[in-house]
């Protein structure tokens, strides 16, 4: 079959090879559950690098045309009852920088420490606790080896063996860190605020997307900084030209961007689209504070770049964690820059202190007894199943004209609701159900979503998580 390449600028030219494959499947030239080329034979017949080719494939898994089958290729994705489709886009409007409002924060955030719910508000996933065994062992090991080391202190940075474990992994996807670019945190949140605080002063606008993790919005407020937002779509990510112009009018001390999987949209932002972001910040001296997170967590063949790897000038913090993927309870993450290292330890040093020495050693230890790659395989196969399940069970059970995101990695799924229907309303009906979840307000400054909630796809499908989404979507029907 002939494939023929049109011309275009660069920046589009993996939504072209997208827009050529899904142009083949809707005339039914590739039919469900086959084959599409490969990412060799695309890139030689559209004229193109494989790097496109790759984007033009995860986006079009993104969207559910495509799924991604390991050490088999691509194939058109089977379609069973039609899926919901993608959430309304927001518009990019140009906004004044503003404080942010908790509203129902509080709430939502004693929830999700409530153990008498199903928990269908936290971003966690429950099958990364299939490693716990392994990691019990390693500690026990540990603590064999050293058994002096409850009363050994880990000053920043903290581990040296440990921080070369993590600059190694990020090497692997492009950012050339080194160990003494690493900074061990107590989470990503650590990573996030200790970033902001080398960065800004009160008073200062940080630029974020929107959605965006209400964690984020919150620690904005508790340093007394303003909000500037910039949308981001589920299905293609981060509005760049809305990026750019917002970079352009306003004066900002940072950007706090999520590199992929945005929460709670699970939006990807493409490498072209990345790019041109970490451009346009340069440009305007706008230092770039990347939450990767998730980026662990894709279901496609590849983990998706991060922000750093397309930086050449230190603007840009990489921060990240084990707790997503691997152990929530070690509190173990990090934060990366060839720039600002030294702010980082510093503030380190005047907020926590250190980080658990034990679990630094033990981390160490998981890491080069080569077991991640394959809890990682386990990890995301659960999450990709979840999220069709979960995406089943809302069209099933939800009123018509509901919207639901399709992302290709992460653990949440972004739902819109019809108009008029109330996600506050929902959350605080829902909670006297015995059942949890996030309602969109607590997502933007802007008191926008309110017709959303973002729910998790990381539990364990099991008939009372079943019953509690169709119980959801009867309470979103009344």
């Amino acid at each position: 079959m002939g494939i023929q390449a049109d011309s275009v600028p660069n920046s589009l030219e993996y939504e072209r090879v997208a827009g050529i494959i899904e142009r083949q499947i809707d005339t039914g030239a590739f039919r469900a559950a086959e084959r599409v080329p490969s990412l060799r034979s695309m890139s030689r017949h559209a004229g193109v690098s494989i790097g496109t080719v790759v984007q033009a494939y995860l986006h079009l898994e993104q969207r559910g045309l495509l799924e991604a089958r390991p050490r088999s290729g691509y194939f058109v994705a089977k379609r069973g009852a039609q899926p919901l489709a993608l959430p309304t886009p927001r518009k990019a409007e140009t906004r004044a920088p503003r404080g942010v409002s908790r509203e129902v924060v509080d709430t939502v955030i004693e929830s999700f420490g409530r153990t008498d719910l199903v928990a269908l508000g936290s971003a966690i996933a429950a099958s990364a606790s299939r490693i716990n065994g392994r990691l019990n062992g390693l500690t026990r090991r540990t603590l064999r080896d050293v058994p002096s080391l409850p009363n050994v202190f880990s000053s920043p940075p903290g581990l040296a063996e440990l921080r070369g474990e993590v600059a190694k992994r990020m090497a692997l996807c492009g950012l050339p860190a080194r160990a003494d670019d690493v900074v061990i945190t107590n989470g990503t949140m650590e990573a996030l605020s200790l970033s902001l605080r080398a960065l800004c002063e009160p008073g200062d606008a940080v630029l974020v997307e929107s959605p965006t993790y209400f964690g984020i919005l919150q620690l904005a407020e508790h340093m007394r900084l303003k909000v500037v937002e910039v949308p981001n779509h589920p299905g293609s990510g981060i509005d760049v030209d809305a990026l750019e112009r917002a970079v352009r009018s306003t004066p900002l001390a940072a950007a706090v961007l999520q590199s992929s999987f945005n929460n709670p949209t699970g939006g990807l932002t493409p490498d072209a689209a990345k790019r041109r972001i970490v451009a346009a910040l340069a440009k305007h001296g706008v230092p770039l504070i990347e939450d990767d997170i998730y980026s662990d967590l894709h279901f496609g063949r590849e983990r998706p770049t991060p922000f750093a790897a397309f930086d050449d000038s230190g603007n840009v913090i990489t921060c990240g964690s084990m707790s997503k993927s691997i152990a929530i309870g070690y509190r173990i993450g990090w934060a990366i820059s060839t720039r600002y290292t030294e702010a980082l330890i510093r503030g380190k040093f005047c907020t926590t202190v250190g980080c658990p020495t034990l679990q630094q050693h033990v981390a160490t230890r998981y890491f080069r007894a080569g077991l991640h790659d394959r809890h990682l395989r386990h990890v995301r196969n659960h999450l990709r199943d979840n999220c069709e399940r979960f995406a089943a069970a809302i069209a099933a059970s939800f009123p018509s004209g509901t919207r639901a995101s399709h992302p290709a990695g992460g653990v949440v799924l972004w739902v819109e609701l019809p108009k008029g229907v109330d996600g506050t309303a929902l959350f605080h009906a829902a909670l006297e159900q015995g059942i949890g979840i996030a309602p969109g307000l607590i997502f933007s400054a802007t008191g926008e979503y309110r017709n959303f909630i973002r729910m998790s796809a990381g539990m364990e499908w099991t008939p009372a998580v079943a019953k509690a989404v169709a119980l959801l979507g009867r309470l979103a029907g009344k």
